[in-house]
């Protein structure tokens, strides 16, 4: 009967174990709040730019320098559009809202880095393609580095 009893505890200590052992490869590799993926990242990030919003893009990026340069550039280009003739301003920001958006070649590169080419592809068939870099801070992907594609 002891026997008995000390096979059912090693048993449930087994599962236990193997319990706590997912518990923590979800903790460590999952995202804290179910967050995006970095693909759904980097399509979100866009979306927030094409659209004006300011807030959500900025949410969904890192705070380094080149992104702090990319925001700066995109700004000041939009607000030189916005006074000079909002109207096309308006119709490319929905013509590119509407965009196709296309992930290649995306890698991860360790655990916290994540690399990919990302076209976007209007319905006229004009594209362009930058080199997208994310990491991962706080369980989150956010957008670190954008430069042209090559």
């Amino acid at each position: 009967m002891r026997k008995f009893i000390l096979n059912i505890l090693l048993l449930i200590g087994i599962a236990g174990a193997g319990v706590l052992a997912a518990w923590l490869v979800r903790s460590c590799c999952g995202s804290k709040d179910g967050g995006l993926s970095p693909e759904e990242t980097v399509k979100a990030f866009y979306s927030s730019l094409m659209a004006g919003d300011w807030e959500e893009a900025e949410d969904l990026s890192a705070s380094t320098d080149d992104m702090k340069t990319y925001f700066l550039t995109f700004r000041q280009f939009w607000d030189k559009a916005q006074k000079t003739d909002s109207l096309s301003l308006s119709l490319a920001s929905e013509m590119l809202s509407g965009a196709d958006m296309s992930l290649e070649g995306s890698r991860h590169e360790g655990k916290d880095l994540f690399r990919t080419l990302l076209t976007i592809t209007t319905d006229s068939g004009a594209s362009k393609t930058r080199k997208v870099e994310l990491i991962k801070e706080g369980g989150v992907w956010l957008v670190s580095r954008i430069a042209a594609a090559e």
